[in-house]
């Protein structure tokens, strides 16, 4: 797994931040906790349950975490407001073509 620099989170989780991120790592389950990830495909972004790490067959190597939120609702509107703030930061709406060609300086391994 991969982790995004300036790791943007809701207000829910600002506080537990480093707690979430070492209960990733260590595979333990947790409620209510939801991801948003650089998308696979053509789309920018990528929401996951944070469940779906436990399962052996997720690929984990893949993910390059950009954002943590309590809540679907709440990782919906952050992934907006993270496109938004990106795209006015950078100067495009190519936000997904950014991140893949700066990788090695966005992210970090984890």
């Amino acid at each position: 797994m991969y982790i995004y620099k300036d790791l943007v989170t809701d207000e829910a989780c600002e506080k537990s931040k480093n707690k979430i991120l070492r209960k990733l790592r260590m595979h333990a389950g947790m409620v209510d906790v939801y991801l948003i990830c650089l998308a696979n495909g053509s789309d920018n972004f990528d929401i996951y349950d944070s469940a779906c790490l436990k399962q052996k067959a997720f690929p984990r190597d893949t993910i390059y975490l950009v954002g943590l939120a309590k809540g679907k609702e709440s990782a919906l509107q952050l992934s907006i407001d993270l496109y938004l703030s990106l795209s006015q930061k950078w100067d495009t709406l190519l936000v997904k073509q950014v991140f893949e060609k700066q990788k090695e300086e966005l992210f970090r391994r984890y």
